[in-house]
């Protein structure tokens, strides 16, 4: 049985404390760092995040609307986009019309593996593909991804 949609948006957000503001994707109608959180507590935030360059968040966010079956840096440390640092990653498929995030995991290598370091309850998430590149386009859009002159 197909997984059920999931609405996908974006949320303004901050990393526990206060600091770090960041855009995180807002997903059932909950931050997904928080459903993450409320799984390991890692010290992860969106690749999003305020603090890194924009061409990075851009990157992220192409990346995000071209995947194919791949898996994606979904949260990643606070420094970089480096699944080495350590990243929650997903498989970003397309399946008919549609976009599923499935197999999330905590990665620190080349390889992730779901089944020793995946995040049971958060997943899989299904999007209507018009939904889902609405949103990354208007992230690409905002003065979050736009190349600072």
């Amino acid at each position: 049985m197909p997984v059920p949609y999931t609405p996908l948006d974006l949320v303004s957000a901050a990393r526990p404390g206060g600091e770090h503001l960041h855009h995180d994707f807002l997903v059932d109608g909950r931050p997904l760092l928080h459903r993450l959180d409320e799984t390991d507590g890692f010290d992860t935030v969106s690749p999003l995040a305020a603090d890194i360059p924009p061409t990075v968040r851009a990157e992220h966010a192409h990346r995000l609307l071209l995947a194919d079956g791949s898996r994606q840096v979904i949260h990643s440390c606070p420094d970089c986009e480096d699944p080495g640092c350590g990243a929650v990653t997903a498989v970003v498929a397309r399946e008919g019309g549609d976009v599923v995030w499935r197999d999330f995991a905590w990665q620190t290598g080349p390889t992730a593996d779901p089944e020793r370091e995946g995040y049971p309850g958060v997943g899989p998430y299904r999007f209507h593909a018009a939904t889902y590149r609405s949103v990354l386009l208007r992230l690409l859009e905002s003065s979050a991804c736009r190349r600072v002159a």
